[in-house]
C-alpha cells in the first residue's frame, strides 16, 4: 500500500492557549484558546492545520483532538468533518496524554494507521512548501518498518510584538 492512502493527519486543537492570553480574547473580553483565532487576519489558526493536513491524508482521514470545554468554538468551525473525526478530550491532561488519545480512536479503526501530527496553533507564512515537505516525509516511511519523522521550521525570530487588539474567533469559518 501507498503510505499516503495509510496516511491519517491528527490535528492538535485542545490546548488552552494560555500563553497568550492576553492577545486572544473576543469582543466580550473572553479568553479564546489561540488555535480558534486569526492572528494573521484570515481563517483561525485551526482552520490552517485543516488545509496542511488535505496535503497528505483526505478529509474521512482528517481527525481533530479537541478539548470538550471549548465546544463554543469548535463545535461550528468543526462540523465538516463530522462527529466521527472530531476527537474530544473530556478534560486537558497535556499534549502527551491528548495524542494518545487520538492515537487510539484512529488505530481503532485503521490499525494500520500512519499517522502524521499537525499541531493547530502555529502560524506558517508559506503553507504551500511545509505540504509539500510533509508528503515528501511522509512519502519516505515503509510498509516494513515504524519510523518517526520529525519535521520542523526554523523561525524567522522571535516575535515580541504580537499586535492583535482581539481574537477574531472563527473568521471565515
Amino acid at each position: 500500500m501507498d503510505a499516503l492512502q495509510a496516511t491519517w493527519a491528527l490535528v492538535l486543537a485542545g490546548g488552552d492557549g494560555t500563553r497568550l492570553s492576553a492577545l486572544t480574547r473576543d469582543d466580550r473580553g473572553n479568553q479564546v484558546p489561540k488555535q480558534f483565532c486569526s492572528l494573521a487576519g484570515g481563517q483561525a489558526l485551526v482552520h490552517d492545520a485543516l488545509q496542511r493536513a488535505r496535503f497528505i491524508a483526505p478529509r474521512s482521514r482528517t481527525c481533530v483532538i479537541v478539548a470538550e470545554k471549548h465546544q463554543e468554538y469548535w463545535k461550528r468551525q468543526l462540523w465538516p468533518l463530522g462527529t466521527r473525526n472530531v476527537i474530544r478530550q473530556p478534560s486537558n491532561r497535556g499534549t502527551a496524554i491528548g495524542i494518545l488519545l487520538a492515537v487510539l480512536h484512529i488505530v481503532r479503526r485503521d490499525p494500520l494507521a500512519r499517522i502524521v501530527v499537525l499541531p493547530a496553533d502555529h502560524y506558517v507564512r508559506d503553507e504551500v512548501a511545509l505540504g509539500r515537505s510533509l508528503r515528501d516525509a511522509v512519502a519516505l516511511t515503509t510498509d516494513h518498518h515504524s519510523s518517526l519523522i520529525l519535521v520542523g521550521i526554523e523561525p524567522e525570530g522571535t516575535d515580541t510584538d504580537l499586535c492583535c487588539a482581539s481574537c477574531q474567533v472563527g473568521q471565515n469559518a
